[in-house]
């Protein structure tokens, strides 16, 4: 450990005198004109400078930078003939793309902050090095070809730092080198492809979405680097500047079946780690952008304070580290951590990103985030982060038990198949005590077959299978990724004392199979349902996929999942009942030479209608399952389940005349003498209370306009709805969804003491003689 004192000694040798730049005339009024401007102004290194006096934990980074700048000055270049002798999209150019972003970065910060002129030297020969190379992209044949890639991002984000840092140190000879090369090898090619109309070739949704921001952001920042020497850099920026306006607007494509970047609420759709490259590459640009213009550049972009949120809702906070949902071509240890900092540095800042930051202990490994890092430690999430959160417009949803470590976290997926969105519609996973249970089977890297041959097939994936299949396999490779015409949705998130729900749609992506396919997620307490409402064309063999972690051993027709002694859950497939339990063998994520199992249940029969009801109880670290009893309830037109746990039951039933078999008439039913038109509903009482609408402490109702017995009515709403409701101490809780105006009322015997509606405080109608409380919901729609 490096000791304070030690690390003052050692500074004292840096020259604190900054050299003094020649100001060239800006081509803006507002632009700054000087070097280095981009990350290691003078001004923040003179802060850099003094956060390390006195930070022990900023001073031992600084100096493990140091050393590598030192292993760097030593390292030999990449060769140029290596660099041109690969083939493909990317062709060799990864390791000198790297290793110039590195140097750039690494040895122009140790330049600024020691002046020795060894660093500078290195990177000048490094910049010189480089710019003797033909391109700066692979070449994979396309028609039109394409001349800048991924590999050319790089050597712009390498050159623009790098050139910026010991622009002082270099000759006019080398700048005009450089910059002449940026232009040529860098800037141009990469404009030319994506942005300037002359010869552009993409549009926002031609490629990945996170390529598009990726490209674009590191030629801005090259462009930025160069505005005084070359004339036609500040249109550049401008026009980079705009065009990502038009990027984060972007909201898909229907005749080409292309998914909306974004989600109203900040969510990015190719998966929590093109989330954070994308987001990461463009702030990179965003920041450069605010040193060297003034804050009024840029225009204001609100969707900038929601982005990072989905990592947030996304992470599932363990003991010893975070994890993350992995849907799509992620990990479970994929981080938002750069991306957050970075809007951190921009000044869009949150308790929970500081948390997350924290936790993640993120960027004291890097050049400029060090430099920038100035977080405040946050050891506990915030206490108002709610446990549900919902992204219609990409169909994801995560429902958590609360936010402590090792904690009960379901995440579903349910929206589009392209590029890196898998065809998983319908999909979930499970985290518990600190590990993942049931999980997606991942990816491994794209260049092998087994990438498109299993990772991106529906199998792959905890959905329900048709003779084999769900989604078209050409969604998502196969046949040319042509994506999804009509995409799944996730809706009508609640969450309310201690009942979840989420609806899946899945019957979009699986229409050349099916006129239905939902899934219902309800979590009531500490027991999970799922519940699958399946009609197929034509009959068909049906397989509930169950993908885990760890071993599965089968009980009395029940599986018994761990992963490791603490994490632990029984699932019981309640109906149909009798089902086989077949072993398939899949893939390991990331690793598709390993072989691993997962598990199938399978009705005996085929079948055109089918409705899966399917329990899933987390297990406490101790291996106990909770003292809940469960029954299966069976009877005319209606399937239900029963659940006694301690003094409370509730029951859950489901409507069989409300599943599209009746449309010119209402879907009336009488369950165990409620009378309802709901798909799905579900009461809680004392075990020692009468089965009455005056007993009910807890209740749902999903897709139904009335729920009475006796002749009392419980709800009642001229328009069916989605509500979850809740009576204790004389408060009434309600939520409620559906269509745009809903009236609905709700029993009482009693005048609440306080209401609240969707979770916000409200002041409903009283019908004393009624004994109801009429709520209003006004545009509420999900």
């Amino acid at each position: 450990m490096i000791h304070i004192a030690k690390v003052k000694t050692y500074t004292l040798i840096f020259s604190l005198t900054i050299t003094a730049l020649i100001t060239i005339n800006s081509l803006t009024p507002f632009a700054q004109s000087t070097h280095p401007r981009l990350y290691y102004t003078p001004e923040i290194i003179d802060t850099f400078k003094q956060r390390i006096l006195h930070d022990a934990e900023k001073n031992e980074a600084w100096l493990k930078i140091l050393k590598r700048a030192n292993d760097l000055v030593n390292k030999e270049l990449v060769s140029l003939s290596y660099a041109e002798s690969g083939s493909g999209q990317h062709g060799n150019y990864g390791r000198p793309s790297n290793q110039i972003k590195d140097m750039g970065a690494t040895l122009g910060l140790a330049y600024q902050m020691t002046g020795e002129k060894q660093y500078a030297e290195k990177l000048r020969q490094a910049l010189l090095h480089f710019i003797k190379l033909n391109r700066w992209a692979g070449d994979a044949k396309r028609n039109p070809p394409w001349h800048s890639e991924l590999n050319t991002a790089r050597f712009c984000f390498g050159y623009a730092i790098g050139y910026d840092s010991i622009h002082d140190y270099l000759s006019k000879s080398d700048r005009t080198t450089i910059v002449n090369g940026m232009v040529r090898l860098g800037i141009l090619p990469t404009l030319d492809d994506w942005v300037l109309p002359e010869k552009r070739i993409h549009a926002l949704d031609s490629m990945g979405h996170n390529w598009w921001s990726v490209c674009v952001a590191m030629a801005g920042t090259a462009s930025l680097s160069i505005m005084e020497t070359e004339p036609r850099a500040e249109e550049w920026v401008m026009q980079i500047r705009d065009a990502f306006e038009e990027w984060f607007a972007y909201q898909g494509n229907v005749l080409q079946n292309k998914s909306p970047n974004f989600d109203s609420k900040g969510a990015f759709y190719e998966s929590v780690n093109y989330a954070n490259y994308a987001l990461y590459e463009y702030l990179v640009f965003h920041l450069a952008c605010n040193n060297v213009f003034s804050d009024s550049f840029l225009c204001d972009n609100p969707l900038l304070n929601k982005v990072g949120d989905f990592f947030i809702h996304t992470a599932y906070p363990t003991s010893d580290s975070i994890l993350s949902v992995n849907f799509g071509d992620s990990s479970l240890k994929a981080s938002g951590a750069s991306t957050l900092h970075y809007l951190h540095t921009i000044g869009i800042n949150s308790p929970s990103y500081q948390w997350y930051l924290t936790r993640n202990n993120w960027r004291l490994n890097s050049p400029v985030g060090l430099v920038y890092h100035n977080l405040d430690q946050k050891n506990n999430p915030p206490r108002d982060l709610p446990n549900s959160m919902l992204y219609s417009d990409i169909g994801w949803s995560m429902m958590r038990n609360n936010w402590d470590n090792d904690a009960t976290l379901l995440a579903v997926k349910s929206g589009f198949a392209w590029n890196h969105a898998h065809p998983d519609a319908g999909s979930f996973i499970l985290f518990h005590n600190g590990k993942p249970l049931i999980i997606d089977s991942g990816n491994c890297s794209y260049s092998r077959r087994e990438y498109t041959s299993y990772y991106r097939h529906s199998k792959a994936h905890n959905v329900v299978l048709f003779d084999g299949q769900a989604q078209l396999p050409e969604d998502c490779g196969n046949g040319g990724d042509r994506g999804v015409v009509h995409p799944g949705e996730v809706l009508h998130m609640m969450d309310l004392d201690g009942i979840k729900y989420a609806l899946a749609d899945a019957t979009g992506p699986t229409s050349w199979k099916c006129s239905r396919n939902y899934r219902h997620f309800l979590w009531i307490d500490d027991v999970i349902l799922i519940i699958d409402d399946i009609r197929t064309h034509k009959p068909e063999t049906l397989e509930w996929l169950l993908h885990y972690q760890g071993e599965a051993r089968e009980n009395n027709g029940n599986i018994i999942l761990s992963n490791g002694p603490e994490s632990k859950a029984v699932v019981i497939p309640l109906y149909p009942k009798d089902m086989r339990i077949l072993k398939k063998k899949g893939l390991k994520d990331h690793d598709p030479d390993t072989e691993v199992e997962y598990l199938a249940f399978s009705p005996r029969e085929k079948n055109r209608s089918m409705k899966f009801i399917t329990a899933i109880l987390p297990l406490e670290k101790s291996g106990s399952a909770p003292d809940i009893d469960l029954q299966l309830l069976e009877g005319d037109e209606m399937l239900g389940v029963r659940m006694t746990h301690g003094d409370k039951i509730t029951e859950v039933f489901l409507n069989l005349q409300a599943d599209g078999r009746k449309m010119h008439r209402n879907s009336n039913n009488i369950i165990q003498g409620w009378d309802t038109d709901a798909f799905l509903f579900g009461t809680t009482r004392s075990t020692q209370a009468p089965d009455t609408p005056d007993a009910i402490e807890r209740g749902f109702i999903i897709c139904g306009s009335y729920l009475r017995k006796n002749n009392i009515s419980l709800l009642d709403s001229l328009s069916k709805v989605y509500s979850v409701f809740s009576k204790h101490s004389g408060e009434l809780d309600v939520i409620l969804q559906g269509q745009p105006i809903i009236n609905c009322e709700i029993r009482s015997k009693d005048k609440p003491t306080s209401n609240t509606l969707n979770h916000e405080a409200s002041n409903p109608v009283w019908n004393e003689k009624k004994r109801t409380v009429k709520f209003r919901a006004v545009e509420n729609v999900q």
